[in-house]
């Protein structure tokens, strides 16, 4: 019946049956039933059965049994240590004469023999590495020395005494190597009492005998806890029938269950559990579990439609977000919170050539290693929205690209990032076209200009000389001059045009800015007739990254246009003021003026090139003041003073950062 039951459950572990853990539950409660009470019962007699045993067994026979050994082995102990107290000093004495011994032999015997009498010693002997008898007292039988073991010369050799009993006699033996002879070691016996050893072994044959017996104990507990095990066997084969038996009428509505809940886990909602099977289940809880299973599935079902529409809802814009996306002009490419691509658009995947195939999953920085540093910075900064300009290689091609990347958040939680970029190189290269394009004809304007009375200068020239025999040399050399002086006119624009056009990189170093002005400037004080020029006290701090070459033609620059405003203008107690301040992060430079300003519809243009209010003038050089102060990430600020008379011209600078002010220049 047991293992019928056992058979079937078996079965339905391998078919994996519904309800089976259930089952392996039922039948471990009804097996801890049955198994707890036997359990108990069993030790307790074990225990008595234990306890009655051991009586037999007492400790004080086993202690005395034991001692019995004891005693014996420590007599053989006190023989073994009365010998090597002999040896020792047999061998120190034997040491010591080992000139006056070793030269008469008989002499050497005679000692021997003498000291085994006098010790109580059977024999004394010496003899070499393989043997041979050197010397020995009486009654010694040369024959049988042959026969020691090599393991007593080895041991002797490292310096240790060997005490042992001689097999098959009543002789303790003693073997120790004399230091101060050639290849000589001592040997030396001596009887121990037959009775004595008879009885050692005779005790400890007993005690054999007695611990075999109490061996033999441990075998009647093993067959009486065998007993009781086969009897809990038996007792916990009943148990589980019983709980088999509970289990399987449990399971079957259970299992009903769980097959209808794999059924709609599959996606079959339209299963049901039908009402021949609840009405076959007996207990109440169990049919109204079967009851709201199937009420349960109904609402699920309604879930369902609704979802599916939603979800085509969702689709559909996502349809259509994607198709905004791909109209646009711009670049847009989301980017997953690892900065893993998710999805570019048209335009991002035709400028750098990337795809949804080919990309997705893909960081950012491995498709395009151009946008590495704008990462970093977004990373370091930890800005959400960070801009760069960055240029890429496409195709033996150099784009232009405005990029802007921007960080998805929820409750501080980055959920993504998009990446946006516009190419602007087309743009850029109309802008260069144009500017050129300005500059060609702004130049062409001045060069035409001058051009005029050269020309006119000259056909006054070939009409001198056609209508005159005699020439007017006057007039010929203002012709002349006048042409020089047009000449040179259009030398000096070109020459501007070149300073402007090749305006070289700024070599960058730490440097005191009011101390470079000051020092420029210092000099120049006396070189400007009816000008007062002040300047401030040197600012030890004013530490700045720059070319000093360039910051000097930058101030000369300033300086020259005042002065030029304050001689044509005739301004009388003129004076040009540098006034320096340092704030947190920047240095600021004021240029002050007492001279006529400038008009206000001219202050957005006065920087730009080749615009100038002087006559004469190519307009180049605060176009070129303004270059310098750019390169050195600088801001110029020009504005008519408050007063009405004069300008202020404000620069200002970024401070160097501390750990770079070791070195001034």
């Amino acid at each position: 019946m047991f293992f019928k039951n056992i058979s079937v459950f078996f079965n339905d572990i391998k078919s994996k049956k519904a309800g089976l853990e259930l089952q392996k539950k039922i039948l471990f409660t009804f097996s801890i039933i049955a198994l707890t009470p036997t359990v108990i019962i069993a030790l307790f007699a074990v225990f008595i059965f234990d306890t009655t045993l051991n009586g037999w067994f007492n400790k004080k026979i086993s202690t005395a049994i034991t001692q019995s050994v004891e005693v014996a082995n420590k007599y053989l102990l006190e023989h073994q240590n009365a010998m090597r107290g002999d040896i020792l000093e047999l061998a120190n004495v034997l040491n010591v004469n080992a000139n006056i011994l070793s030269s008469d032999k008989q002499k050497f015997n005679k000692y021997l023999n003498n000291y085994t009498l006098k010790h109580d010693l059977s024999e004394a002997v010496i003899v070499d590495s393989i043997g041979n008898v050197l010397a020995s007292s009486g009654f010694v039988f040369q024959y049988t020395y042959t026969e020691i073991s090599q393991n007593y010369y080895n041991k002797s050799n490292q310096g240790e005494i060997i005490i042992a009993k001689e097999d098959d006699s009543n002789k303790m033996r003693a073997f120790l190597k004399l230091s101060q002879y050639i290849d000589a070691y001592l040997l030396i016996t001596r009887f121990v009492d037959e009775k004595v050893l008879n009885a050692i072994e005779s005790t400890s044959i007993a005690v054999s005998d007695y611990q075999s017996i109490e061996l033999d104990q441990f075998d009647f507990k093993i067959s009486f806890v065998l007993l009781f095990i086969l009897l809990t066997t038996f007792i916990l084969l009943i148990a589980m029938v019983i709980g088999l038996n509970i289990a399987n009428k449990l399971v079957g509505p259970i299992s009903s269950l769980i097959g209808a809940a794999e059924e709609v886990g599959s996606g079959n909602l339209n299963y049901k559990i039908t009402n021949q099977v609840l009405n076959n289940i007996n207990i109440n809880e169990l049919k109204r579990l079967g009851q709201a299973f199937n009420k349960m599935i109904l609402d699920l079902k309604t879930n369902r439609l609704d979802l599916e529409l939603a979800n085509d809802q969702l689709d559909k814009r996502r349809k259509f977000s994607e198709s905004v996306l791909s109209g646009v002009y711009s670049g847009v490419i989301g980017l997953d919170k690892d900065l893993k691509i998710n999805l570019p658009n048209l335009t991002a995947s035709k400028i750098l050539n990337i795809s949804i195939t080919n990309s997705y999953g893909k960081f950012l920085i491995d498709v395009v290693p151009e946008f590495s540093d704008l990462i970093k910075h977004l990373l370091k900064t930890k800005n959400d929205v960070v801009e760069d300009k960055i240029e890429i290689i496409k195709e033996d091609k150099v784009l232009n690209l405005i990029t802007r990347i921007v960080v998805q958040k929820s409750d501080n939680l980055i959920l993504g990032y998009v990446l946006t970029f516009d190419d602007i190189t087309s743009l850029i290269a109309a802008q260069k076209m144009g500017a050129w394009s300005d500059i060609a004809r702004r130049i062409a304007h001045e060069i035409k200009n001058p051009l005029t009375p050269i020309r006119l200068a000259s056909e006054r020239l070939i009409n001198l000389l056609k209508n005159n025999k005699r020439l007017d040399k006057k007039k010929f050399e203002e012709c002349l001059n006048m042409i020089n002086r047009q000449v040179d006119d259009i030398h000096h624009l070109v020459d501007e045009f070149s300073s402007f056009a090749r305006m070289p990189s700024p070599k960058l170093k730490i440097i005191n800015i009011t101390k470079v002005i000051n020092d420029y400037l210092t000099p120049l004080v006396a070189s400007f007739a009816n000008i007062t020029i002040t300047v401030d006290n040197i600012i030890p701090s004013a530490l700045i990254m720059g070319d000093d070459k360039q910051i000097r033609q930058a101030i000369s620059n300033l300086i020259k246009n005042s002065y030029e405003n304050l001689s044509m203008n005739k301004i009388k107690d003129g004076k040009v003021s540098f006034f320096y301040k340092v704030n947190k992060d920047t240095v600021s430079i004021s240029i002050h003026d007492n001279g006529t300003g400038i008009n206000s519809s001219e202050v957005s243009n006065i920087t730009e090139p080749y615009f100038t209010t002087k006559k004469g003038n190519s307009g180049l050089g605060l176009s070129i003041t303004k270059k310098i102060i750019d390169d050195h990430n600088g801001s110029i600020l020009i504005k008519n003073l408050k007063s009405g008379n004069g300008i202020n011209i404000l620069l200002k600078f970024p401070l160097t950062k501390d750990k770079y002010k070791i070195r001034v220049f």
